[in-house]
C-alpha cells in the first residue's frame, strides 16, 4: 500500500505537512517490545559471546527493514545469572545492535513463562477449556509473577523512552504492558499485536482475570490481530464484558471508544522477507560435483551445504532419495500442533488406499528447542507419536519416518523443503506459522516444481493461502480424502494453486506488515497529557479517561431556550438510527414495507412539528422513494430525502432530482480508495465498469467483508463529495456511480431552500444522525454555517468520535428531545411546559454522564 493513508481517521488534529505527515522518517524512533529479543547469543570458546539476529523471529531487524531507528527490549535464551556478565552482555548488546536485555530470576521466569503465560494462558487463547480436577488452574503466584515481568519491562521502556518515541509491544507474554507504561507515560503511543489467536468470548470469560487484561488491552492506541475471527472475538468479548461497542474509521480501521480515548484496531496479516529468503537460498553453497545430498521424487538434483547434510542426517537423506513421493511435516513438538491426528491420517490412507503403500512415504520432523514447553509434556507428545509410527512401519514398511530435533536451522529447514511434494499441517490451533509460506516461495526460487499444501482450517495462514487444501484435524475421514486429493493432482492445478499463494505471500511482506503497522501508530491521535487522567488504582480498574471538548452531551436547556426564541427554524432528521433503532428493519432489502416500522409516538411528535409554520422539518434517508413515502407519506408538510437526496420534495411539493451534470474525473480517487481497502480485506477486489466502479467482497470473510463494506461506502462518499457522483451498496458491492448526491449536499440544499436565497434567514437550525453518512451533513452545515453559529446545533446518536458538536445517547433520546420541541414551539419564553413524562426520564442519571444535568435544570427554562 502507498505511504498515504486515511489517517486523518485516527488523527483528529489537522495534519501540518499534508497526507505525508504519517510517512516513517529516519528521524523516527520506534521501541519494539517482545518477550524474546529476536537475536542469537552464545559463550564463544575465548570467553567472548558469538551475537547473530534469529532469522526464526519475524521481529529481526533486517527482515522488517523499517525506515526509521529501533530499540530492541526483550530477554535472552542464555542463561546468566553473574551480575558482572549480565552488566557485560547488556553493553554489548546496547552499542552495538540496539537492544535492550532484561534479566529474569530462573524462579520468576518459570511463574511467568511456563506458569501464566503457557501453562495458563496459552490453552485457553488457543480455544482449550482448562479442566480443575481438584486443582485450580490459576495460580496467584504465577499472575503476581506476570504482573511483575510486565512491571520490570515497563520499566526497561522508561529507561530509554523520550517524547515523540512509538512503542510497539508484542503478543500475549505483555498485555498488561499498556497499563504500566501509561501509569507513568500518559501521552505515549502504544502499538500492541496479538500474534496469538485470541478465544471466544465465553472461554476467555473464563480467565480469572479477564478484564484486567482487556482493559490494559484498551489501554494502547493500536490493537492488532491476524485473522478477523480474533478480531471479532475481541469485540465481542469488549461488548459482553464491558459494554463496549465499535465503529469504523477511515482506513478500514474498526475503532473501540473507551473512556473518551479511540482505541483503533487492525487485521493484518504478517509473512516472510523474500529478499532474505533469495539471499540465503543464494547463500547455500552446492557441491563441488554438483552430487544432490539428498532429492524428492520427480526432482532435479539438488546439492545441498555439507552442514546441512551433517544436520539432517543420513536417515532423513535416505528418504528424501528413495525415489518415493515425499509427504512431508515439520512441526513443534506441542500437542497443539496436531502430529498424532496427521499420523492416524496417514495410517488410515494407507489403509485405504493400498496403491500409496509402496510410492510413497510420510516425512516428520519435530522441533523441540523454541516453544520452551515443559520437558514432561514434550516426551508424552513424543511417546504417543511414537507408537502411531511403530504401528504404520510394522504394519506397512518404509512408509513413514519421524524424528524429534532440539533444534533445526533455516537452511536446514530450506533443503527439507526441496525434497517435500507435499506440506501437510494439521495444527488444532495455531495463529503464526510462516513455514508453508517458506516452502512455497523456496520452492518457487529454486525452480522445483510446485509443491502442495494441505493445511489446517484451524492454521492463521491457511485464511490466506488460498491455493492450499483446507481440512478439518479432527476428521480423520476429511483428512484422508485431502490427502489422496493432493497426491492425485495434476500438476496443472499444482501450479495453478501455487502461484495463487505467489502471489500472496509476494504482496503481503514482512516489511509492508512492519511498516504499515507502525506507520498507523504514527498516524494515531496525538495525546496531550493535559487531555487525559488515570482512574483507578488496581489493575482491573486502571483506565486513561478521555476528557477532549467532543465528548459532551446536547444540552437540552440551551437547544429548548434557543427553539422556544427562534421565529423561523430548520429540523434535518435521519431515519434509522436516529428516529427508531437502528436494527429495526428499517433497511429490508425486500420489497415489502411495513407501515408500522415508525412508531405512533415518531409521527405524532413529526406532525406536530410539522403543523407549526415557524417549522421546516426534513426526513432524509438512504432509502428509496417507495419505504419513505410508506413509513412518513401520512405526515402533512413533512419534507422528505430520498437516496440520500437524489430526489426530494419540500412539504408535500413536487419531486425533484438534486443536481445533474458529470465528469468522469471521480474515477482515479475512487480507485486509490478502493485499492487500499482491498489490501486490508482478504478476497476483496475493484471492478471497473464503463460509468462506474465497483469494490466487490463477495469472496470475502462474510462479516468482515459487510462491515468492510459500510466504510468502503463512507470513505467514498467523503472523498467523493466534491464530484458528481453517488454510492451505492449491493449484496457483495459498494459501487460509485456518476450523478453527485449526497446527504451534505442535500442538507445544504434545504437550508437554502428555508432560507428563500436568504431573504428569510434561520435563526434556530437542528441536524441530527447516527451514522457515517449523517456526516456529511454535520460537516456541509458547519462548512455553511460556522460550526460555532449560535443557530446551528448538531447532534449524533451515541457517544462517538463525530463531526457533530454534541450527542445524545439513543433513538429514544431523539424522540424526547423531539417532543419537548413540540410542548415549547407554541410557549413564549418564561410559560411553563406540559412535558412531565419526557422530563421525567430524560432526567435521570445516564450512564456516560453529563445529559442529566442539563435535564434536571430543565425547570430554570421555564
Amino acid at each position: 500500500p502507498s505511504s498515504t493513508r486515511f489517517s486523518c481517521g485516527m488523527n483528529d488534529e489537522p495534519m501540518a505537512s499534508g497526507p505525508d505527515a504519517s510517512a516513517l522518517a529516519a528521524s523516527d524512533t520506534v521501541i519494539i517490545v517482545a518477550y524474546h529479543l529476536p537475536i542469537i547469543i552464545t559463550r564463544t570458546a575465548g570467553g567472548g559471546y558469538n551475537v547473530e539476529w534469529d532469522d526464526d523471529r519475524g521481529l529481526n531487524r533486517d527482515g522488517m527493514n523499517l525506515p526509521t531507528q529501533c530499540i530492541y527490549i526483550g530477554c535472552i535464551d542464555m542463561e546468566v545469572t553473574d551480575e558482572a556478565e549480565q552488566e557485560s552482555i547488556e553493553r554489548l548488546l546496547l552499542e552495538n545492535y540496539s537492544c535492550v536485555v532484561l534479566f529474569l530470576e530462573p524462579e520468576l521466569k518459570a511463574a511467568y513463562y511456563h506458569g501464566f503465560c503457557r501453562g495458563y494462558l496459552t490453552p485457553i487463547l488457543h480455544n482449550q477449556m482448562h479442566q480443575h480436577r481438584g486443582v485450580d488452574p490459576f495460580q496467584e503466584g504465577e499472575w503476581r509473577a506476570y504482573c511483575t515481568v510486565n512491571r520490570l519491562f515497563a520499566a526497561k521502556v522508561m529507561e530509554v523512552y523520550s517524547p515523540g518515541h512509538m512503542i510497539w509491544v508484542h503478543d500475549y507474554h505483555l498485555m498488561l504492558l499498556p497499563s504500566c507504561i501509561l501509569r507513568k507515560l500518559r501521552s505515549a503511543k502504544i502499538g500492541l499485536f496479538i500474534h496469538a489467536p485470541f478465544p471466544a468470548s465465553d472461554l476467555w470469560g473464563s480467565v480469572a482475570v479477564r478484564t484486567e487484561l482487556l482493559r490494559s488491552l484498551l489501554n494502547a492506541d493500536l490493537l492488532g490481530f491476524l485473522l478477523f475471527e480474533y478480531t471479532r472475538n475481541f469485540l465481542s468479548c469488549c461488548k459482553r464484558m464491558l459494554g463496549l461497542e465499535y465503529e469504523f474509521h477511515k482506513g478500514g480501521y474498526l475503532g473501540v471508544e473507551y473512556e473518551g480515548r479511540h482505541v483503533m484496531l487492525q487485521v493484518a496479516t504478517f509473512g516472510i522477507s523474500p529478499p532474505k529468503l533469495e539471499a540465503r537460498l543464494a547463500a547455500m553453497s552446492h557441491a563441488a560435483s554438483g552430487r544432490a545430498a539428498f532429492h524428492g521424487h520427480a526432482h532435479a538434483p539438488l546439492a545441498a551445504p555439507t552442514d546441512c547434510a551433517a544436520e539432517l542426517g543420513s536417515a532423513i537423506a535416505q528418504v528424501c532419495s528413495s525415489g518415493r513421493v515425499v509427504v512431508g511435516g515439520v512441526d513443534y513438538l506441542d500437542r497443539l500442533k496436531g502430529v498424532a491426528p496427521k499420523m492416524l491420517a496417514w495410517e488410515a490412507l494407507l489403509r485405504d488406499y493400498p496403491h500409496y503403500r509402496n510410492g510413497h512415504v510420510l516425512l516428520q520432523v519435530c522441533v523441540g528447542a523454541r516453544n520452551k514447553i515443559h520437558i514432561q509434556e514434550a516426551g508424552q507428545v513424543e511417546a504417543e507419536i511414537t507408537r502411531i509410527v511403530e504401528r504404520i512401519s510394522a504394519a506397512y514398511p518404509g512408509t513413514v519416518h519421524f524424528e524429534v530435533r532440539s533444534s533445526l536451522s533455516p537452511a536446514a529447514r530450506l533443503q527439507l523443503w526441496a525434497g517435500m511434494g507435499m506440506l501437510v499441517g494439521t495444527q488444532l490451533r495455531e495463529a503464526v506459522n510462516v513455514w508453508p509460506l517458506e516452502y512455497v516461495y523456496s520452492r518457487h526460487l529454486r525452480g522445483l516444481p510446485a509443491g502442495v499444501l494441505v493445511l489446517s482450517e484451524f492454521s492463521g495462514f491457511a485464511r490466506v493461502l488460498n491455493g492450499g487444501l483446507r481440512v478439518n484435524p479432527n476428521s480423520q475421514k476429511e483428512l484422508v480424502e485431502a490427502l489422496d486429493t493432493a497426491l492425485r493432482m495434476a500438476p496443472a492445478e499444482r501450479l495453478a494453486r501455487g502461484l495463487k499463494d505467489l502471489a500472496h505471500i509476494q504482496r503481503c511482506t514482512l516489511e509492508e506488515f512492519a511498516n504499515r503497522f507502525v506507520t498507523d501508530l504514527k498516524a494515531t491521535q496525538t495525546k496531550r497529557e493535559e487531555d487525559f487522567v488515570s482512574v483507578g488504582f488496581g489493575l482491573s480498574s486502571f483506565r486513561m479517561v478521555g476528557m477532549g471538548a467532543g465528548f459532551k452531551p446536547l444540552d437540552v436547556v440551551e437547544s429548548l431556550d434557543k427553539f422556544q426564541r427562534s421565529s423561523h427554524r430548520a429540523l434535518l432528521l435521519d431515519w434509522g438510527g436516529t428516529l427508531t433503532p437502528a436494527d429495526a428493519g428499517l433497511y429490508d432489502t425486500r420489497d415489502s414495507t411495513d407501515g408500522h416500522v415508525v412508531p405512533q409516538r415518531v409521527l405524532n411528535a413529526l406532525q406536530t412539528l410539522c403543523a407549526d409554520p415557524k417549522n421546516h422539518v426534513m426526513i432524509l434517508s438512504g432509502l428509496g422513494k417507495e419505504k419513505v413515502l410508506a413509513a412518513f407519506g401520512s405526515v402533512p408538510n413533512l419534507s422528505l430525502a430520498v437516496e440520500h437526496g437524489f430526489t426530494y420534495r419540500v412539504q408535500g411539493g413536487q419531486w425533484q432530482q438534486l443536481v445533474h451534470g458529470v465528469d468522469t474525473s471521480w474515477r482515479s480517487v475512487a480507485a486509490s480508495v478502493m485499492q487500499r481497502y482491498c489490501t486490508v480485506t482478504h478476497g476483496a477486489y475493484v471492478l471497473s465498469k464503463g460509468s462506474s466502479m465497483a469494490w466487490n467482497f463477495a469472496d470475502s470473510d462474510p462479516e468482515f467483508g459487510v462491515m468492510q463494506a459500510k466504510e468502503v461506502q463512507f470513505a467514498l462518499q467523503h472523498v467523493l463529495s466534491a464530484f458528481p457522483v453517488v454510492v451505492r451498496t449491493g449484496k457483495g458491492y459498494v459501487e460509485a456511480c456518476l450523478k453527485d448526491v449526497n446527504k451534505g449536499v442535500m442538507a445544504e440544499r434545504f437550508v437554502d431552500l428555508c432560507q428563500g436565497g436568504g431573504a428569510r434567514p434561520l435563526d434556530f437550525v437542528l441536524c441530527i444522525g447516527d451514522d457515517s453518512t449523517d456526516e456529511l451533513m454535520f460537516g456541509h452545515l458547519h462548512q455553511k454555517l460556522g460550526k460555532h453559529a449560535r443557530q446551528l446545533l448538531t447532534s449524533t446518536v451515541g457517544r462517538k468520535p463525530s463531526e457533530a458538536n454534541s450527542y445524545l445517547n439513543d433513538h429514544g433520546e431523539v424522540l424526547e428531545l423531539l417532543e419537548l420541541l413540540c410542548t415549547h414551539g407554541n410557549h413564549p419564553p418564561g410559560s411553563q411546559p406540559a412535558a412531565a413524562s419526557s422530563m421525567r426520564r430524560m432526567a435521570a442519571p445516564v450512564a456516560s454522564g453529563g445529559m442529566s444535568a442539563s435535564y434536571q435544570n430543565l425547570a430554570a427554562l421555564g
